[in-house]
């Protein structure tokens, strides 16, 4: 690993929270597939919205992440761009 590398943190599977209570029938199978998805983004970008949806502070993040905090924010924006882009592409399809 080179030396200006940041340290990143890892982040556990996405699709370990799915297995508990869903609101409806067809929850679970959406959630699955949202989750599914998820994988597309690319993983620095992936790390900081799983985090956020856990509802983590962007500060904070950064913080664990080692990163600046506008880093972290440009992260959290264009992931939440990619997945809305790849979540229009599966709409399109299903």
């Amino acid at each position: 690993m080179n030396a200006y590398r940041r340290r990143e943190v890892a982040v556990p599977d996405p699709r370990a929270y799915v297995a508990g209570w869903v609101p409806s029938p067809h929850g679970e199978v959406e959630a699955r597939a949202l989750l599914d998805l998820l994988w597309l983004v690319a993983p620095r970008e992936r790390r900081v919205l799983i985090l956020v949806g856990e509802g983590e502070q962007v500060s904070e993040i950064a913080r664990s992440l080692g990163l600046p905090v506008g880093t972290a924010f440009s992260r959290l924006r264009r992931g939440r761009s990619r997945l809305a882009a790849v979540l229009k592409r599966w709409r399109r399809f299903r």
